[in-house]
């Protein structure tokens, strides 16, 4: 598996980067991608934990080098999978076409392109053929 050489910091503003199994599967998704529900992943974000407020947060590592806050928990309360839905729900919000608009436009185009290569296909390798057949046969 291709790694970013992207590393967050242990400590952000109190803030410890949290690295706990209980949270894994949902850090590996939030950072490579969850097919499912259509997040394509980010490797800038980041869970931390706040000691102070006994809450977990999400950081994105911005292009100026710093952290900010994306999402915060209730205190104690830990981000599970729910959290990626939303966050690809308002990420989508930031879209200027939806991803179901997307994807239809997408396979329509592949559709036409198979279209238009069958008919250069006939067109240049058949058509001759044919035309020759016809005139010997004549």
């Amino acid at each position: 598996m291709n790694r970013s050489l992207l590393s967050h910091p242990t400590w952000v503003a109190g803030r410890r980067l949290w690295l706990d199994g209980a949270m894994h599967d949902l850090i590996h998704k939030l950072h490579y991608g969850d097919p499912t529900i259509g997040w394509e992943g980010d490797e800038r974000l980041a869970v931390y934990f706040n000691d102070g407020t006994q809450q977990w947060e999400v950081m994105r590592l911005e292009d100026d080098g710093v952290h900010r806050l994306v999402a915060r928990s209730a205190p104690g309360v830990p981000f599970d999978d729910r959290f990626l839905v939303r966050l690809c729900e308002t990420d989508r919000q930031r879209r200027k076409v939806s991803l179901h608009d997307e994807i239809v436009a997408n396979n329509e185009r592949l559709d036409h392109q198979r279209e238009a290569d069958l008919d250069a296909y006939v067109g240049e390798e058949v058509a001759p053929r044919l035309r020759h057949a016809i005139l010997k046969e004549g």
